[in-house]
Formats: C-alpha cells, structure tokens, sequence
C-alpha cells in the first residue's frame, strides 16, 4: 500500500514522530477545539469562494463562518469565545478581499499527488508519494507561473522570517513544476496578522456590543494595513530545490527503517511547545485518556480535505 507524504505530515514528524503516528497512522484528533485550525480553516474557505469567482465578499464572509458551524459552546466562556472569533474571523476576510492584489489565477485548491524520486537514479519510490494542496496558482504579465500562498499570523514580522527556509514553499514550488511540466518563478505569500483585540470589558462585565466591536476592529485594520497585512514574492533557487529532492529521499528511508525496526522516537524537547503537545496524556500513559480526549476521525489526511494553516 502507497502512503501518502504531506507537508503537514512531513513537519509532524519532524516536531515529533510518535505525534506524526498517533496523528496520521492511528488517526486519532483532539476533542477540544483547536481555534487556530479552525479560525485558519475559515479565513481560507473564505478567500478560496471569493478567487474562485462563487461569491462576493458578503458570500465569502457567509462560506468562511459557515465552517465554524459545528462548535457547540457548552458554557458562557466558550459560548463568548466562539462569538469573538467569528468576528475576528469575518473581518480577516473583509480586510483580505478588499486590499489584497488581484491576480490572474490559473487554478485554485490545486491538489496533487506525484511519485517520489531516488535524486541518484530517478527511481520512484514503491512505499511513498507527495501530496498536497496549493491555495492558488497565478501567472503575471510576463507569463511566468507563481505558487499563491494565503496565510495567517500572530505576527507578520516573525512570519517573514520564516520565508527563506520554509519547506511548504520549497515543496509546493517542487510539485508544481513537475505537474505543469514548466518552471515556476516562486511563491507569491499573502500574508494578514490576527488581532488580539477584544471587546470593551469594566469589572468583569462586556460593555460594548459585538456589532460595535466589529466595527472598532475592522477600523483599527483599515488604519493600519502595513501592520496586519502583507504581500510577498519568494524564489527558490535551482540548489534548493535539489537540497529539498534529496531531503525528501531520505524522509523516505529514513520511514522505511523505522517501520523495520518498529521502533518509534519521541521527541520530548518538543511535549510542552507552543502550549503542549495534545497528545501527552497518552505518552504519559494516562488511564482512560485516550478514550476521553480524543476522537478517531475518518480521514488520514485533513489537510487534503480542509484548508491548511500557517
């Protein structure tokens, strides 16, 4: 059987393998609410009926929250969580749509699937191929073909940083050339900050109304668009991109060898980043965690079926 090699699940494993195992092989999800796939999930959703041509902004910001649908608030704090992300969320979009640069789109959600090759032979992998899903595709004036990224950050300028050794990009640029058969000039990264603006609260109690802050927050957006929202050109060059095949091989072997031996590494260093690893009470061996914490889902790979995230 041919499994499947995402961005999303090469970078699993790389955080940390028994997280990539319980992730993609046992298929097992966090029953609580994860905001930030959720949120990036909607904003996507958003943004890809709007470039496809489905909706206005209005439809867009509708398709967007529609995603949102399925959070059942079982109490007051997440009853209010849930009212000011949707807000968040709806003028993400808003702001998106009107100050982004249009662009000629030649495919949107482009999914792939292509064999992996041995750099050394050109030999396709029996055990691997690599999937994945790019938000758009766009050509300029000149022709040359452009992988378009949307993402969303807590902050633009650390994101930035990110730029030059991200994989995401590398891999997409990779793929795409060798689905179009054609070189591609680089990625094009649109990128909008989230805020962490709140409602107007005194002694404990919320003072101002959703719709006000809805404005207040789409004003504080349209005062400052250098700040939440960026648009960037990438390139990759042709040593990149031969560093990337070759690292792609050996993630192959290197799966290959862990399936031979059985053996699968925990990488502790990562159990408490970033607000904690979801799966630690089942690495911790806790009764009855597995049962209460986590849902086996239905599908292996969601980044294939939903929007990714930044």
């Amino acid at each position: 059987m041919v499994e499947l090699l995402t961005h999303s699940r090469i970078a699993m494993r790389q955080t940390c393998p028994t997280k990539e195992r319980l992730w993609y092989v046992e298929r097992l999800r966090p029953r609580e609410v994860s905001w930030a796939l959720s949120i990036g999930t909607a904003w996507h959703t958003g943004l890809e009926v709007w470039q496809r041509g489905e909706a206005d902004e209005d439809g867009a910001v509708a398709a967007g929250l529609a995603t949102l649908d399925w959070i059942r608030p079982e109490n007051d704090e997440e009853a209010y969580k849930l009212q000011l992300e949707r807000i968040r969320t709806e003028v993400m979009i808003r702001f998106a749509i009107r100050h982004f640069k249009p662009r000629r789109l030649v495919a949107v959600e482009k999914q792939f699937e292509i064999p992996i090759l041995n750099p050394a032979t050109g030999r396709k992998s029996r055990k691997f191929r690599l999937s994945g899903k790019i938000d758009a595709l766009c050509e300029d004036e000149d022709g040359n073909l452009w992988i378009l990224e949307n993402k969303t950050t807590a902050s633009i300028e650390q994101f930035k940083q990110s730029y030059g050794m991200s994989q995401q990009l590398t891999l997409y640029v990779y793929a795409a050339s060798r689905v179009f058969g054609r070189p591609i000039a680089g990625s094009v990264v649109r990128a909008l900050q989230k805020s962490r603006m709140e409602p107007k609260h005194r002694n404990g109690e919320q003072v101002e109304t959703w719709e006000d802050f809805r404005d207040r927050l789409l004003t504080e957006y349209e005062a400052n668009p250098d700040k939440y929202l960026s648009e960037d050109e990438v390139v990759r060059t042709e040593e990149q991109i031969r560093q990337f095949e070759n690292e792609l091989w050996l993630e192959t072997q290197e799966r290959l060898w862990q399936a031979k031996t059985g053996i699968t590494r925990h990488n502790t260093a990562n159990c408490h980043q970033y607000g904690g690893c979801p799966f630690l009470p089942i690495c911790l061996n806790v009764e009855g965690a597995r049962e209460s914490m986590f849902y086996l889902s239905t599908q292996q790979h969601d980044e294939l079926s939903l929007n990714e995230t930044a």
